[in-house]
């Protein structure tokens, strides 16, 4: 299936999803986030796939921001001169947070560059994020008249706490990578051209994980942001017995008896 806006490939049990503008640094249009939605439903319900990678094309950015020419068309359209996108952007940005949150594969973000505005606040989305050392980051959106989406109001001040978060939104500063590691934001920084290394490197990590336990875990620690000590504990209960009973752990524990590598890749083509 071809996309407009973004390149899909699958190669050893990882979906890459690539930001394809190039030319306009990655800059994020309404169809951009249609196609981020469909490849990554598109990765969760591939048996073949089992962690999701998000990234840009090229070596100068990430995703540098919304396409400011369809900030112009929505303009000219509000004033009856034509059709904008804003009313499809809008819809996106409220469901695009859901749909993420409710994988049931890991995914990392790979920060090959500039991540500005929306090119920032959808990386919030995913459950790592990595960067390369010459990445600027920043919730620039104070500084073009607008304010911050995605769900970032919620997810930053719960990544960073709120008075980095208020710095970065109410400021619209751009930080360096190493500023953001710093911060929380990050979990790695990579040399220049090596973020799909580094990567490649923690799915590959996960890879050796069950995927029941994956998802799982992934679902308890979203149900966390807002639970208590107690949903916790129940959540983590239900979940353990989802796992106890699996054929993934019964795997595990037959290779440690055996002497072996689980091989978790065999449970889905039996």
């Amino acid at each position: 299936m071809a996309y407009q806006t973004v390149l899909y490939e699958v190669a050893d049990e990882v979906a890459t999803i690539t930001l394809n503008r190039p030319a306009k640094m990655n800059a994020f249009t309404a169809t951009m986030g249609q196609e981020i939605g469909e490849t990554m439903l598109r990765a969760d319900a591939d048996p073949d796939v089992r962690v999701i990678i998000l990234t840009g094309a090229g070596d100068r950015a990430f995703c540098a921001g919304a396409d400011i020419g369809g900030f112009a068309r929505d303009i000219k359209a509000r004033e009856g001169e034509g059709e904008g996108e804003f009313s499809e952007r809008r819809r996106m940005t409220v469901s695009l947070p859901v749909l993420m949150r409710d994988l049931s594969k890991p995914t990392i973000a790979a920060i090959n560059g500039y991540a500005l505005g929306v090119g920032l606040t959808m990386t919030l989305l995913c459950d790592v994020r990595v960067a390369s050392e010459n990445a600027k980051l920043g919730v620039i959106f104070g500084r073009v008249g607008l304010m911050s989406e995605l769900g970032s109001t919620y997810l930053m001040p719960r990544l960073i706490g709120l008075s980095r978060t208020a710095e970065m939104m109410l400021t619209g500063r751009q930080y360096s990578a190493q500023e953001c590691l710093a911060m929380g934001l990050l979990s790695r920084v990579a040399p220049a051209g090596q973020v799909m290394q580094a990567a490649r490197e923690i799915a590959g990590e996960m890879l050796q994980c069950s995927p029941t336990s994956l998802a799982l875990t992934r679902r308890a620690l979203y149900e966390g942001l807002d639970g208590t000590l107690e949903t916790a504990s129940t959540i983590e209960g239900f979940a353990l017995e989802k796992c106890y009973v699996s054929a993934e752990h019964k795997e595990y524990v037959a290779a440690f008896m055996e002497k072996r590598k689980p091989n978790f890749s065999k449970l889905r083509k039996s």
